[in-house]
C-alpha cells in the first residue's frame, strides 16, 4: 500500500472540513485563514517525517507554496468553471508527485499506510461525491449535501468492516429518511448511495487486495 500522506493533507486542506465551493468566494482574512489552515492540515498528516530532514522540509513548504497559490487562484478565476477544475486538478497532481518524492519518509510515519488510503477513501466516498454533485450533476454549487455524505460514509465503514447487514440498513433508513423529512422525491437521489456503494466496494478491493 502506497504511503499517501501528502496527498490526503491536500484533500482534507481543500475538501473536508470545508465546502470547497465556498472557499472559491474567500477575500482577505478569510482567505489567508484557510491558507493557513491548509498549512496545519497538510503539516498534520506529515510532521512526523517531513519536519525531521532536510528533503522533508523542502517538499512540505515547497508543496505548501504550490497550494497557497492554487488557493489564491481559484479565488481569481472564480467563476469561471473549467479553470476552477483545472486548478483543482492542478492541486492533486501537484500533490501526487511530491507525495511520490517523499515516499520513502511518509512509510516511516506513524501513520499506518492502509490508515491514510482508509481515510482517503472516506474523502473520496464524501466530500469526492459531493464535488461531483456541485460541479456537474445536478450543478447547484453551493447545495447542502449532509445528509447524502452521512448515507455514503455509514456504507463505506460498515462496507470495510464486512457487515453487509449494516450497509443494507444503512441504504433503507436513509431512503426513509427521505421519504419522511424531505418528502420532496429527487431523481439524483439514487446517485449518493450508489455512487457511496461503488466506491466502497472499489475502496475494499484495494486496500484488501
Amino acid at each position: 500500500m502506497p504511503a499517501l500522506h501528502l496527498f490526503l493533507g491536500h484533500v482534507v486542506a481543500d475538501h473536508a472540513f470545508t465546502n470547497n465551493a465556498k472557499i472559491r468566494t474567500y477575500k482577505g482574512s478569510k482567505l489567508v485563514g484557510h491558507i493557513f489552515w491548509s498549512f496545519f492540515a497538510i503539516l498534520a498528516f506529515t510532521f512526523d517525517v517531513f519536519l525531521y530532514s532536510k528533503l522533508g522540509m523542502a517538499l512540505l513548504f515547497g508543496f505548501f507554496a504550490i497550494h497557497a497559490l492554487l488557493d489564491v487562484l481559484r479565488v481569481k478565476v472564480y467563476p469561471r468553471g473549467t479553470l476552477l477544475h483545472l486548478v483543482e486538478l492542478t492541486g492533486l497532481v501537484f500533490a501526487f508527485i511530491f507525495n511520490v518524492i517523499g515516499m520513502d519518509l511518509l512509510n516511516r510515519s506513524y501513520l499506518s499506510n492502509e490508515f491514510v488510503f482508509y481515510l482517503l477513501g472516506m474523502s473520496t466516498v464524501s466530500v469526492g461525491v459531493t464535488y461531483f454533485f456541485r460541479n456537474f450533476y445536478p450543478k447547484d454549487e453551493f447545495m447542502s449535501d449532509i445528509d447524502g455524505i452521512s448515507e455514503r460514509l455509514a456504507v463505506f465503514i460498515f462496507l470495510l468492516a464486512s457487515k453487509p447487514l449494516f450497509v443494507f440498513l444503512s441504504l433503507v433508513i436513509a431512503l426513509f429518511y427521505r421519504l419522511i423529512f424531505v418528502k420532496k422525491f429527487d431523481h439524483t437521489w439514487w446517485i449518493s448511495p450508489a455512487s457511496g456503494l461503488l466506491i466502497s466496494l472499489a475502496w475494499r478491493f484495494m486496500l484488501y487486495r
